[in-house]
């Protein structure tokens, strides 16, 4: 079997990683920029202008949304509430189907060949860190769909309001948590040599030193995706482009010195 070069760099390249290679020793601060209130509004002029600067190539991810959503759909037709929870759960794996658009903003940003094929396998610049925190997310993603199978079902009983009104505000908690764990974790994995567990109280303390522009962007991104999916799935086609590629610009916004220092994987600092 033939492997790609892509996959062939970067095995090669990387090596398990230590504490001292990555910058970052156990138990120390880590380093994260202040953001302005309103920062939101500059990722998606950024983003806007990284899809332009992808020759739209961006869109094809978009469309690859768009198709999943759809198929969620058609797969489960005779089951709205599982259908409802799956489409739901955009808001969760969203920040992992976009790594490819993450990989074509650090493009752009590097100042390198866009290749859009190569940011298909970007996932192996840290593959174990990666596919770690896909299945946490995969764990958090099958709670969910329970929540909202039991929630749909609390709804159709005269007697089971308060019940329902306890599996919301669960809901919403859950949605919340992984957001703060999620919301820039996976473009510093792209683009630094960090364990999963490193990149995610990164994403937390940005969550904590900047929560009224964070809060901002995750009403952004829920008022986005939901009316993405009311419309019938069709406007993520260039609402998922715009949102992965912001979010990568959220993530350089608000990363310190200290991680700004760090050699990627590309040997650029």
């Amino acid at each position: 079997m033939v492997t790609h070069e892509y996959v062939k760099k970067t095995s090669e390249a990387r090596t398990p990683v230590s504490s001292q290679e990555s910058g970052l020793q156990k138990g120390s601060a880590m380093s994260v920029n202040r953001v302005r209130t309103l920062a939101a509004s500059e990722w998606l002029v950024q983003a806007a202008m990284d899809i332009h600067a992808s020759r739209y190539q961006s869109l094809l991810y978009g469309l690859f949304f768009v198709l999943m959503g759809l198929g969620i759909d058609s797969a489960h037709e005779g089951n709205a509430a599982f259908a409802i929870g799956l489409s739901a759960a955009f808001m969760f794996t969203g920040p992992f189907l976009s790594i490819g658009l993450y990989e074509l903003s650090r493009q752009i940003q590097e100042g390198e060949k866009l290749d859009l094929w190569l940011s298909m396998f970007s996932w192996c610049k840290n593959p174990a860190a990666v596919g770690r925190f896909a299945f946490y997310l995969s764990v958090v993603m099958v709670a969910w769909l329970w929540l909202s199978t039991v929630l749909m079902a609390a709804l159709h009983q005269p007697s089971g309001m308060l019940f329902a009104a306890f599996l919301l505000s669960l809901w919403a908690a859950l949605a919340i948590v992984v957001f703060m764990a999620s919301v820039v974790a996976i473009p510093m994995m792209l683009d630094r040599p960090v364990s999963a567990a490193q990149a995610v109280r990164f994403s937390l303390r940005c969550c904590r030193l900047n929560a009224w522009a964070l809060c901002l962007w995750a009403s952004i991104v829920a008022c986005g995706v939901g009316l993405s999916l009311a419309l019938g799935y069709w406007p993520l086609l260039l609402v998922g482009p715009l949102l992965g590629h912001a979010t990568w610009h959220a993530y350089r916004d608000m990363l310190g010195c200290q991680y700004a220092d760090m050699p990627t994987d590309s040997g650029k600092a």
